[in-house]
């Protein structure tokens, strides 16, 4: 069932590819996108349903500014993709394709990680009493306060490089900034609501990059 519901996403992100490109036969948006599906898939029907109707449809957010943001630039992301396979703006070797795959899947994998530790792991930025959210300190959350967004970072670093294009990684560096801006608000959120989210913090210092942020 969760497969069919991450569908028409991956099936979208491929749509747009693929007009942008001009051409259908270019075999990395297919696996590309295939990857996408089957990991959204498997980490939804893995995850909790409290869980998953949480992310889907979040009551409140207080960082919907975000959403906003990210959205136009994940879209440009992909068409520029496509673009540069239509007009051959660059060129990316097989060895780097391969490494952004990696640096994808291994985001996805994060991601569910994720999901499966933390049960109010929410898409929304907001406190959780409605659910009697606790600190989480196990799994991924032993080594980073927010390992969502490690694996955010992974997917920018990785995404451009495995659909063959250079020019497509500059919406994703814009990503960047803004998620650092929702780790900062969302971190001091908890400390100032989450009881025993600031001994937690105490005891992990990384936000999300071990040693630098």
């Amino acid at each position: 069932m969760m497969f069919l519901r991450v569908l028409p996403i991956a099936v979208f992100t491929l749509v747009l590819l693929l007009v942008s490109a001009g051409r259908w036969d270019v075999p990395w948006f297919f696996v590309y996108a295939a990857l996408m599906w089957a990991s959204a898939g498997l980490i939804y029907t893995r995850a909790p349903r409290e869980l998953v109707k949480e992310r889907m449809k979040p009551p409140a957010d207080r960082d919907a500014q975000s959403r906003r943001i990210a959205l136009p630039l994940m879209v440009a992301h992909y068409v520029l993709a496509g673009l540069d396979v239509r007009f051959v703006w660059s060129s990316v070797p097989l060895s780097i394709r391969l490494v952004g795959l990696a640096l994808v899947a291994s985001a996805m994998s994060l991601v569910g990680w994720t999901l499966l530790e933390n049960p109010f792991a929410s898409s929304a930025v907001r406190t959780q009493e409605d659910r009697g959210q606790r600190v989480i300190q196990t799994g991924p959350y032993a080594l980073v306060r927010h390992p969502m967004y490690l694996g955010v970072f992974l997917f920018c670093l990785g995404s451009g490089l495995a659909l063959g294009s250079w020019w497509s990684v500059l919406p994703l560096v814009t990503i960047l900034p803004v998620f650092v801006r929702r780790t900062l608000l969302e971190d001091r959120m908890l400390q100032a609501e989450l009881v025993g989210y600031r001994a937690y913090a105490e005891k992990v210092r990384w936000r999300v990059l071990p040693g630098l942020f």
